[in-house]
């Protein structure tokens, strides 16, 4: 049946270049390879699958393209790196903005640029990406050396260090009234969609995070999605923007593409996230049906294999009974 998509999607795509390669063939992510959803991308408006060749038209025809991730499966990496040479092979020039630059990185960005153009490996040197808490640069160096090896524009879009600790510690109070205007900030989130982020933090602490934690981390998401706009609107060349980041980011409902309306409603937005298929009985459900389930705060829903089945409650349970146990009182320092 992809196969039929793919023939008559590029049947309709023919005034472009054919890709060299069909990544959706090569799968790294081992688990789930032979589910029914693998490879298949949902269109959540018309309600049905469409093929690769009908994702990359709909994306020729919007100001923002907003590629949304797994962080650490190497199938959505390779695909976002697809999907950029896609944009670049029909004559479109985007820039590329990155959740995972801090803005406070941006002058080691333009001098590895200078000195090192086109090298992706000493632009992760440059960005000390070693020690900055992301999984290992070579899952995200195929997207790298695509922006690279088009000349595209490479745009920092998360919060610089100082800001986090300032949003942590103050709250969206701690932000000059200026700032979340600019921003647009407000209004707030819908209390439905505010109580959803809320859940989903929760579920991501398994439980254990203080809701004080909870009430900081919902303000720190929120300026950071409004950052992540800022800097796809700031940094857009005429062929608009791509955003790298965390599926959670790109959501309809509450993430990036919020903050793109309410500063420029009249630019075009694509959300795609990639989504690893289900374990256990849900890949037994009629896939569309299950695709429309999974996909509801997206455009567009590309499905790949699944990384691992380890639970990350269970992986980090010492850490996260941490967040709980009680702060013991600080001991006097011996004269």
């Amino acid at each position: 049946m992809l196969a039929a998509y793919l023939v008559l999607g590029c049947a309709r795509w023919s005034g472009l270049p054919a890709a060299e390669t069909e990544p959706w063939r090569a799968w790294q992510a081992p688990l789930g390879r032979e589910a029914a959803l693998v490879g298949r991308i949902y269109d959540t408006a018309l309600r049905r699958f469409v093929s690769p060749a009908e994702a990359i038209e709909r994306a020729l025809h919007r100001d923002f393209v907003l590629l949304g991730e797994k962080h650490d499966n190497p199938d959505h990496h390779r695909l976002q790196a697809w999907l950029i040479d896609a944009l670049v092979r029909a004559g479109r020039r985007p820039a590329i903005a990155f959740e995972m630059i801090p803005r406070d990185r941006e002058g080691a960005l333009a001098a590895s640029l200078e000195a090192h153009p086109g090298d992706p490996d000493a632009l992760g040197a440059a960005l000390d990406w070693a020690h900055s808490g992301w999984p290992d640069f070579s899952l995200y160096r195929p997207i790298f050396a695509s922006a690279l090896a088009a000349q595209l524009s490479i745009v920092p879009g998360d919060l610089a260090r100082k800001e986090y600790i300032r949003l942590r510690h103050g709250g969206l109070a701690a932000l000059p009234e200026t700032e979340r205007a600019r921003l647009a900030l407000d209004p707030p989130l819908s209390d439905e969609a505010r109580g959803a982020l809320a859940d989903e933090v929760r579920a991501a602490h398994c439980g254990m995070a203080p809701e004080a934690m909870v009430e900081a981390m919902l303000n720190v998401q929120r300026v950071r999605d409004a950052e992540l706009a800022d800097a796809l609107l700031g940094a857009a060349s005429a062929d608009g923007g791509v955003l790298i980041a965390g599926a959670g980011h790109v959501r309809r409902d509450r993430g990036v593409p919020l903050y793109l309306a309410r500063r420029a409603a009249q630019k075009s937005v694509l959300a795609l996230a990639f989504s690893e298929v289900p374990s256990g009985p849900g890949d037994s459900e009629e896939p569309a049906e299950l695709a429309s389930q999974l996909g509801l705060a997206f455009d567009l829903v590309w499905f790949t294999p699944r990384v691992d089945d380890e639970d990350p409650c269970e992986h980090f349970r010492h850490e996260l009974e941490r967040l709980r146990a009680p702060k013991s009182a600080p001991q006097a320092r011996a004269h």
